[in-house]
C-alpha cells in the first residue's frame, strides 16, 4: 500500500468492487448474500483500511406471479430475506454483520438494478410489468440496507436495433417517471444514479447522457451520473461498425473515429460541461472494467486470461503499447477522469466491474489499481500549479 505523503487536499480515492449473485468469479467458493462479511474482511485486509466500497447487483428474481397481473415477493430471494433482517433489527448470522457493517459511517454501498431478464422496452405487458415491479423490490431493498446510491439502467436485458430509437427513449422515460414517483412516494433517500449502456441501449453517447440525464433529474432534483468507462468503450466500437445508420447520432463523428481516448477527451471537453448542463458533481460515480476488443469486464491492465498474480498490470506504458482498435488506453483514460475530479475538487469513486473471475484475483487487482490511481493522482499535483489548492492548509 501507499504510505508516503501525498498532497493535503488530495479529494478522496476509492476503488470498490461489483458483486453479483449471478457473477462467475466467486460462485465455487463464496455464496451471495450470506458470505459478504468474509468479503468485506478480505478488502479491508487487502487495502489496510476499514472503510468498505461495494456495490451490490442482485440477479435472483424478486418476484413470483400470482395472477395475470400481479406479482408477490418471492419469498426464496435470499436479498430479500437480508433486507427484511435489515428492517427487522434482525441480532442473528449471517445476516447480522452484514447489516452492521453496511450501515457504519464511512463506508459506501450501492445497489444496482437487477437487469438480468428483465426489459421495460418489452410488448410483453407481463414482462414490462415484472420490470416495473422488480425494480421497485430492488430499491426498496436499497433503502432497507441503507445503501448510499441506487443504480438505474433505462434498458436492460435486450437490444433493439430496429425500433426508432426515439420511441424507444420515450418508453423508458415514462417507466423512470414512474420510479421517480415511487422513490418519492416511499421517502427513500439513497442517491439516484442513471448509468451510460451499451450501444444500441441508452444513454449511449456524451450527447444523450446528458440530454437524458436533464430530462430524468426533473423527476428526482438529486439524480447522478454513473459513467460506465466500458461501455463508453464498446459502444463507440459498435457505432463505428455500423456507421451508415447511427453517424447522424454523433454530431462531430470524426472525433469518434480518432480513438476512445480522444472521444473521451472531446466529452468532457465540450459535452460534460456547465454550458451543456452538467454541473460540478453531476457525474458521481465511474464503473470500470478492462476492455478487450468485445470484451468490457476483464481486469483493468490484463488481457484475458491473465491473473494479477503472475503477469504486471499494464497501469502506465506508453501509448504505443496499446493498440486502439484493441484495447483501452487505460492509463490515458484514468488520468483524464483524475484531472477531471481533481479540477472540480470532487472525490473519484471508481467501482470495479469485474465478471468470471475468483475473488481472491479480484481483490488483488482492486489493490494494484487503487495504489495506481494514488500515485497518478499525487503526480497530476506535483506536475502542475494549475491545482494549487492540493497543497494549502485548509
Amino acid at each position: 500500500m501507499i504510505t508516503q505523503n501525498v498532497p493535503k487536499n488530495l479529494p478522496r480515492i476509492k476503488v470498490g468492487l461489483a458483486l453479483s449473485d449471478a457473477g462467475f468469479y466467486h460462485r465455487e467458493t463464496m455464496r451471495l448474500p450470506e458470505d459478504l462479511s468474509e468479503f468485506f474482511q478480505r478488502y479491508q485486509d487487502k487495502f489496510e483500511t476499514e472503510k468498505l466500497f461495494f456495490e451490490l447487483q442482485p440477479e435472483m428474481p424478486w418476484l413470483k406471479k400470482k395472477g395475470d397481473f400481479s406479482y408477490v415477493a418471492d419469498e426464496d430471494n435470499r436479498w430479500l430475506k437480508l433486507g427484511r433482517a435489515a428492517e427487522q433489527g434482525a441480532t442473528g448470522e449471517p445476516y447480522a454483520s452484514i447489516i452492521e457493517a453496511m450501515r457504519r459511517p464511512g463506508h459506501i454501498f450501492g445497489v444496482h438494478q437487477s437487469i438480468r431478464d428483465m426489459d421495460i422496452l418489452s410488448e410483453d405487458i407481463h414482462k414490462k410489468l415484472e420490470t416495473i415491479e422488480s425494480t421497485q423490490q430492488g430499491m426498496l431493498f436499497a433503502h432497507l440496507i441503507s445503501a448510499d446510491y441506487f443504480v438505474f439502467h433505462l434498458a436492460q436485458s435486450k437490444d433493439y436495433w430496429d425500433w426508432n430509437r426515439s420511441e424507444q427513449i420515450a418508453v423508458a422515460l415514462k417507466a423512470f417517471q414512474g420510479w421517480a414517483d415511487f422513490y418519492k412516494q416511499s421517502g427513500f433517500s439513497f442517491i439516484p444514479i442513471i448509468e451510460n449502456l451499451e450501444f444500441p441501449k441508452f444513454p449511449a453517447t456524451p450527447e444523450e447522457m446528458v440530454s437524458i440525464f436533464k430530462t430524468c433529474r426533473e423527476f428526482l432534483p438529486n439524480l447522478k451520473i454513473c459513467f460506465d468507462v466500458s461501455h463508453f468503450w464498446r459502444s463507440r466500437a459498435l457505432i463505428l461498425e455500423n456507421k451508415v445508420r447511427f453517424e447522424h447520432l454523433i454530431p462531430n463523428f470524426r472525433i469518434l473515429e480518432a480513438s476512445c481516448s480522444d472521444y473521451l477527451d472531446y466529452a468532457i471537453e465540450h459535452i460534460f460541461t456547465a454550458e451543456a448542463g452538467l454541473s460540478d458533481g453531476d457525474i458521481f460515480l465511474y464503473h470500470l472494467g478492462g476492455c478487450w476488443k468485445h470484451l468490457t469486464h476483464e481486469i483493468p491492465g490484463l488481457r484475458p486470461g491473465e491473473s494479477p498474480f503472475l503477469h504486471k498490470l499494464r497501469l502506465d506504458e506508453p501509448v504505443y503499447a496499446y493498440h486502439p482498435q484493441v484495447e483501452m488506453n487505460l492509463p490515458k483514460v484514468i488520468n483524464r477522469l483524475l484531472r477531471y475530479n481533481i479540477e472540480r475538487r470532487q472525490d473519484v469513486l471508481i467501482m470495479l466491474e469485474i465478471y468470471q473471475r475468483n475473488y481472491i484475483e479480484m481483490l488483488e487487482a482492486a489493490r494494484l489499481i487503487y495504489d495506481d490511481i494514488v500515485k497518478k493522482a499525487r503526480r497530476i499535483a506535483e506536475d502542475t500549479r494549475r491545482y494549487a489548492y492540493l497543497w494549502e492548509d485548509k
